[in-house]
């Protein structure tokens, strides 16, 4: 039976990120459940959080939280004031440059196994840059938590693979759970770009601008850049550049509703939307079904690779499902993407 470490080793995935739809879905779990299988055939890891996670108690509800494990000879990064905090032994190694509220985050090695909070940065760029330093230390494979509203940890330029945590505390019914779960899917899947002078040409506008418009042109397209200071303004002057013949809009940033919005009231027929990658995606569910039924097509330049998703089927305000149900619901929902309940398929 092909069980979800396997699934992600046969892959071969040297970093892979775990990422969770909201609190209380299971993220931790599945982060400790990969730890602790990698670390049984015998590889060592490196750990880092976009954010912070593993802290004893939710600082919101006050309840208790799963914490993370920390195997020996594994390697963290996490900032100096976790060190104090953690029932593992860290050995500090280094104190890099990047920066979390708790101070500067710094590469440890675990001397001895036990419980850690990890404290991390939320950039692309500053996740890359730990990942290589524990992986030139020795960590064969990186893990690295995250959350939806700190998904850079799944952005392709940080890891190969995501396994994305759902569960019962994501809404108030089964249904809805799985809506918002299947929609989060499809955003994570979101195709590349499969015409390769259009790819082309929408890697050649970001080299030269942070949005840009691709107009259609004999055999070619027509690249016009567009820059601004601030992101979501270049998104607006872009799409105020569209013509007749636009086919594309390229943006480098966040891609929000009212850029979509925008967008669909160019014509019957909107131009494709491109991003660099699905973590850039921040629509709505009722605006991404109005802008795909209008006739849009989104597209990435890098592909996020969603490996797997796991469920909670409990929810500690009570929203409990059978959890037999639940996986077979989300198994056929979510199909062919592999479903796992980690807790119950162990038993």
């Amino acid at each position: 039976m092909v069980n979800l470490f396997k699934l992600l080793r046969d892959r071969d995935f040297r970093a892979i990120a775990i990422v969770g739809m909201t609190k209380n879905v299971g993220k931790t779990v599945t982060f400790n459940y990969l730890v602790t299988e990698f670390e049984r055939a015998g590889h060592t890891l490196g750990l880092v959080s976009a954010g912070y996670d593993g802290e004893r108690f939710d600082r919101l509800t006050l309840k208790d939280k799963p914490r993370i494990y920390a195997p020996q000879g594994a390697y963290a990064a996490t900032a100096r004031a976790c060190f104090d905090a953690a029932e593992a032994e860290l050995e500090m190694i280094e104190e890099s440059s990047l920066s979390t509220p708790l101070g500067p985050v710094c590469l440890a090695f675990v001397k001895k196994s036990g419980l850690i909070e990890l404290a991390g940065p939320g950039s692309v760029s500053g996740l890359r840059l730990l990942l290589n330093k524990m992986f030139a230390l020795g960590a064969e494979y990186g893990l690295v938590d995250g959350a939806i509203n700190r998904i850079a940890s799944a952005s392709p330029q940080v890891t190969e693979g995501t396994a994305l945590a759902t569960g019962a505390s994501l809404g108030p019914t089964m249904d809805d759970v799985i809506r918002k779960t299947v929609y989060r899917r499809n955003l994570m899947e979101t195709p590349p770009v499969g015409e390769e002078l259009l790819l082309k040409s929408a890697h050649e506008g970001l080299s030269r601008g942070s949005a840009a418009v691709l107009n259609r042109a004999v055999n070619k397209y027509l690249v016009d850049p567009v820059d601004a200071a601030i992101p979501l303004l270049a998104g607006k002057l872009a799409v105020d550049r569209c013509r007749e013949e636009s086919a594309a809009l390229v943006f480098g940033g966040a891609l929000v509703d009212s850029i979509i919005n925008d967008v669909m009231a160019l014509g019957l027929v909107p131009p494709a939307v491109i991003v660099e990658d699905a973590t850039r995606i921040f629509l709505t569910q009722d605006i991404y079904n109005r802008y795909i039924n209008q006739g849009g097509k989104l597209m990435v330049l890098n592909k996020l690779n969603l490996v797997a998703v796991t469920l909670n089927p409990t929810d500690p305000d009570g929203r409990d499902y059978d959890p037999k149900m639940f996986l077979d619901q989300m198994t056929e929902a979510l199909s062919p993407c592999p479903v796992f309940d980690l807790i119950y398929e162990a038993d």
